[in-house]
């Protein structure tokens, strides 16, 4: 007689401990008492008990599809080993009768007669009352740490979690510099109501902040981070609703967090179309120095002429009745643009660092497509056995519905991350392209055609610059890496990993950039 061996532990306790060790000696004694060759034994490592999310189950029923005939009994240590849910274990045991396979408990006397049914059955029942009551105490055991103030999931970007080695939390989460002051001086920069969400956005990328891909965080990724309690020191029980002071770190006052709520709560209100003029190209730039507004222009009638100026058009204002020159401004907007145009040889220092930089993750790239590969090819298998499973109404629609979609969304999350990688060649390629234009800001910019000017304001300066003080002005991320280059220091993320991929995006937009710009100057 032929059998095969199914071991299982939930936790990682268990598996650093002796659990899968004891169950397969134990199955292997009772299989050389009784006479029967172990064929492969199937080994489920820190799994839960839901039926869909055990991979080495799925695959030991395929081996008994494949070998139909060949494999007579399947071994397990106790019954709670192999389902903790009734509907699942018979399930299970229905397709294993089909493919000529009985299960067997080497601790516990079920068989094939009415009593061993019986026990069976009523030991299913056990292992599911068991694994109920283990989800409600952790449920439980979730919403005391809520109460007592410590968040008992991941943390929130810009913390980091006080757990070692997976342990459970028995302390408040870290603030995760020097991400956490960058995102607290964002939270501040919102409050002032003069910066949009994606203003706010963009000012984030500039300072190396990204998402865990090394993209820029999506509109709704920034709709959570600013609606998040946490932030404000409060922790929210999801199952009641109700909040709880936490023990961490508050990275914004309660009023701060109420401000910004105020914020984005504020109807949107239409901004009307403008006519782009070419008297005002910092028009959408250029702030008012009090309230941070953006100026608009306007033309003076003088004796003999028109005359344009920069103003403040917020009622509110202070500075709302004070004009400025447009030269002036242009002048001073001018001599910031030469002081930023970065030298030939900081490009190619740049370049360097970028070839650098794409080299040593090359390693990493590689190992993780390799996982990337194997996790698709398991969840096609998972897919494959949930349909066998559907076909043989095993499972309900519900239930297949959901395992399908949660197995899509992994595969297509994952072929997502694969395809973000760029190559060193085609970066480099592009800082090649855009060197010139950036050695010549000032007549790069005076040469912009006037509809595309805003796009490239919005990639050196995220936010804009205020009055006066532009020199001060928050620079985009491609900008200011050349800055660090430069002067050896840095105020942002250190340029590793997530900021380079985000610096090398830049690249690439800037040259899709100048390349339209010279597609409009062809047809013009």
């Amino acid at each position: 007689m032929n059998g095969i061996i199914y071991c299982r532990v939930s936790s990682k306790e268990q598996i650093e401990g002796t659990s899968l060790e004891s169950q397969e000696l134990a199955c292997r004694d009772f299989a050389r008492t009784r006479h029967i060759t172990v064929l492969k034994t199937f080994v489920e490592r820190g799994e839960s008990a839901k039926f869909a999310n055990r991979t080495q189950l799925l695959e030991l029923i395929d081996f008994c599809q494949k070998n139909r005939g060949r494999v007579q009994v399947l071994l397990v240590w106790k019954v709670d080993r192999f389902a903790r849910n009734v509907s699942d274990h018979f399930s299970v045991k229905a397709m294993l009768t089909k493919y000529g396979v009985q299960i067997l408990s080497v601790t516990e006397p079920i068989d094939s007669n009415a009593e061993g049914k019986l026990m069976e059955t009523i030991l299913a029942g056990f292992a599911q009352f068991d694994n109920d009551v283990r989800a409600m105490r952790s449920v439980q055991g979730m919403r005391r740490k809520i109460q007592e103030g410590i968040f008992p999931w991941k943390p929130p970007l810009g913390y980091v979690s006080s757990t070692v080695n997976g342990k459970k939390k028995t302390q408040s989460d870290r603030p995760s510099q020097p991400l956490f002051d960058l995102l607290q001086k964002a939270w501040r920069t919102f409050t002032t109501g003069a910066y949009t969400k994606a203003e706010i956005g963009r000012l984030m990328s500039a300072w190396g902040i990204v998402a865990s891909k090394g993209k820029s965080l999506s509109p709704q990724s920034l709709d959570n981070l600013f609606r998040n309690h946490y932030y404000a020191g409060i922790l929210v029980d999801p199952w009641s609703g109700g909040e709880y002071p936490g023990q961490h770190i508050p990275m914004v006052t309660p009023e701060e967090f109420a401000k910004v709520q105020q914020i984005i709560r504020r109807r949107n209100r239409a901004i009307p179309h403008q006519r782009v003029r070419p008297e005002f190209p910092l028009r959408g730039l250029a702030r008012c120095s009090q309230c941070l507004r953006y100026l608009t222009g306007s033309f003076t009638r003088g004796r003999n002429n028109h005359y344009a100026y920069y103003h403040c058009a917020n009622r509110a204002c202070g500075q709302r009745s004070k004009s400025y020159r447009v030269r002036a401004l242009h002048d001073e907007f001018e001599v910031f643009l030469d002081q930023v145009s970065p030298k030939s040889e900081l490009i190619e220092k740049l370049k360097q660092m970028i070839i650098g930089a794409a080299k040593r993750r090359q390693g990493f790239i590689e190992a993780r497509n390799a996982r990337l590969r194997e996790g698709q090819e398991r969840a096609t298998r998972r897919l494959d056995e949930l349909i066998r499973m559907r076909a043989d109404r095993l499972i309900t629609d519900e239930e297949f519905l959901a395992n399908k979609t949660s197995l899509a969304d992994r595969h297509l999350c994952e072929e997502s991350a694969d395809s973000t990688t760029i190559s060193p060649e085609q970066v480099t390629a592009h800082l090649d392209e855009i060197a010139e234009p950036l050695s010549h800001l000032r007549n790069t910019w005076r040469s912009l055609p006037e509809t595309l000017r805003p796009r490239f304001h919005r990639l050196l300066l995220p936010a804009g610059f205020v009055n006066g003080n532009v020199g001060t002005a928050e620079l985009g991320l491609l900008f200011r890496a050349l800055g660090q280059v430069a002067t050896g220091n840095s105020t942002v993320v250190p340029l590793v990993g997530k900021s380079w991929n985000q610096i090398e995006q830049e690249i690439i937009a800037l040259s899709d950039f100048f390349r339209e710009c010279r597609e409009v100057e062809k047809v013009s």
